[in-house]
């Protein structure tokens, strides 16, 4: 049974006046001018998909995707220009922080507050209230207006208010990124625990690691657009495939040539060897460097160090050149960095030729970027939080003593 029907919902914006002609640039052609000197901004086009009660749904795309209008639009926050969404049972948002809360209300108030917008009755939510209250981690502010909250406090409170009230349907936007790591797994927890209880969960994130643990289906959405609905791994998949980039290359520039060797070129690659900025945390990464020798140079090695964007050394690797012939003019070589090897996070290679103990022949700094992210790990619910750079392959046994 269907708790959420999207048919073909499109959204159109209209952005007035000369001051907003740089967003021009920003969404090259997705913004169209008008004869009146106005702007149109499509944030959905003909977007139609259905979600099943009990479902965890995950919505990914970049950002100006229309992740959030779409939500906003479950919502019913605001109206689409055409099209339709079909809802059956009652709706929970955790949207912008604040949204349906009043801020000259304490806390207490707020709670009751939104259980009333969303039709319970006051024996309901006092039903509920101590488990909300103990969830939100709030007890010593519960009187204090909401307008003198913290953006965390006010986070945990809309999360703890929006989880607990049992929704049919709980729609959970990016809002989740202001809270600390431990707070997200709390959240991420529960909202595993609505789904498991037969409800149904919708939830936007660029944690990619969050949503592949939490949802089995996932749609991607680009510039307005529904680019795929599935398996939410094969969804990921496709989400990473756009994210090719120059900095996943690097070329020597052809004027400047070395009389004995030179890097001429590097790139990252999966297994297939398809170009690509992103990784799953399971998968290879290959990294080929091709070098072009006028002639071999004796003692000669060829060096890969990986740092994080921080510029903290993960690990070098060097391959040697001996074993190379006299007549090679062009070669290549190619590093290949095993799964599960390096955590989350963006990574820099540095590229250089040397003799060890005598000389550097060529060194290229941060040559080529590339990113690795959680595509459901153990650690995914906490991620955020600082486990280091690489995943451990230490072992660990327990055994009770006497």
């Amino acid at each position: 049974m269907h708790s959420v029907i999207v048919n073909d919902i499109s959204k159109l914006y209209h952005l007035g006046g000369r001051s907003v002609t740089s967003l021009r640039d920003l969404f090259s052609g997705f913004i169209h001018s008008s004869g009146d000197d106005k702007q149109e901004l499509w944030a959905l086009r003909d977007v139609s998909f259905e979600v099943n009660e009990g479902e965890t749904l995950g919505i990914i795309g970049r950002n100006g995707a229309g992740k959030s209008t779409l939500l906003k639009i479950l919502s019913r926050i605001t109206k689409p220009t055409s099209g339709s969404a079909e809802i059956y049972g009652r709706v929970s948002s955790l949207l912008e922080v604040g949204t349906g809360f009043h801020t000259e209300l304490s806390g207490r108030e707020n709670v009751y507050l939104n259980g009333a917008i969303l039709g319970m009755k006051r024996a309901e939510i006092d039903k509920k209230f101590d488990e909300i209250v103990a969830f939100s981690e709030i007890e010593k502010f519960l009187d204090t207006p909401i307008k003198f909250y913290s953006t965390g406090m006010h986070m945990r409170l809309a999360f703890a208010v929006a989880a607990h009230l049992e929704p049919e349907i709980l729609i959970v936007d990016e809002v989740l990124a202001v809270g600390d790591a431990e707070f997200q797994k709390k959240c991420l927890g529960k909202m595993d625990e609505v789904s498991r209880s037969g409800r149904t969960v919708i939830f936007v994130s660029h944690q990619l690691g969050s949503v592949a643990q939490l949802c089995k289906q996932a749609i991607l959405l680009d510039k307005g657009n529904l680019v795929m609905k599935g398996r939410t791994d094969e969804v990921i998949d496709r989400y990473i495939s756009h994210g090719r980039s120059s900095l996943t290359s690097y070329s020597a520039d052809p004027s400047i040539l070395h009389e004995e060797i030179q890097i001429k070129s590097g790139m990252v690659t999966d297994s297939s060897l398809v170009e690509q900025a992103s990784f799953r945390h399971d998968q290879p990464v290959l990294v080929t460097v091709k070098c072009a020798a006028a002639k071999m140079v004796r003692g000669a090695e060829l060096r890969m160090v990986v740092r994080t964007d921080r510029g903290v050394t993960v690990f070098t690797a060097d391959q040697g050149l001996a074993e190379l012939p006299d007549t090679t003019e062009v070669f290549e070589t190619v590093f290949t960095i095993p799964t599960e090897t390096l955590r989350p996070n963006n990574y820099t290679i540095t590229l250089a030729l040397f003799i060890p103990h005598q000389r550097v022949i060529e060194l290229q700094d941060d040559a080529i970027r590339f990113s690795i992210f959680d595509s459901g790990s153990k650690y995914a619910q906490s991620e955020g939080m600082d486990y280091g750079v690489v995943f451990s392959p230490c072992t660990s046994s327990v055994r009770k003593l006497k």
